[in-house]
């Protein structure tokens, strides 16, 4: 994967300019961000979706299994969405399909028994033991032409704007 200079002009300067040229009175600087940071994200989410899906995983389910083993233990499904950032349905569905498959098994809340623990199963570990170097792996390749100096940068930028739209960085 190659890059330009900083200073080449790309596809989000172009789309900026167009508008500028069409409405010179809009404030369109914030196309500069929103544009690249929306075109990164579409280029990691599909590597990394279609890099899953040979594990017959989607993100979202990927994500529960992952935040199940960095728990090191059980978690209730309320857990799981506030690390997720995902509606409670969404949740419910991806525990469905884990739990079909046997990635994780739900058990009673002792304390509360309308509530529900969800926990790995041996395969469950297994398997997010073995996907997840390999995704690290993609990841890194994505960003293998980006120079460490340049990728250093771009992560504190990001969690700079993380920081300013209220989201945790965690």
């Amino acid at each position: 994967m190659s890059h330009g200079s900083p200073r080449q002009p790309d596809d989000v300067d172009r789309i900026r300019a167009d508008w500028a040229a069409l409405h010179p009175e809009f404030e369109t600087e914030v196309i500069e961000l929103t544009g690249r940071i929306l075109r990164s994200a579409a280029v990691v989410t599909r590597a990394g979706d279609d890099f899953l899906a040979r594990y017959d995983l989607t993100r979202g389910e990927f994500d529960v299994l992952s935040a199940l083993r960095r728990a090191g233990g059980p978690r209730s499904p309320g857990e799981l969405r506030t690390v997720s950032l995902a509606s409670g349905p969404a949740i419910t569905k991806r525990l469905k399909a884990l739990e079909q498959r046997g990635l994780v098994v739900r058990s009673p809340n002792p304390v509360d028994g309308r509530g529900a623990f969800i926990r790995l199963t041996d395969e469950g570990c297994e398997l997010i033991d073995g996907v997840f170097p390999e995704l690290l792996a993609r990841e890194r390749e994505l960003f293998g032409a980006l120079p460490d100096t340049e990728r250093a940068s771009a992560v504190e930028a990001l969690r700079a704007v993380v920081r300013a739209l209220g989201q945790t960085t965690e």
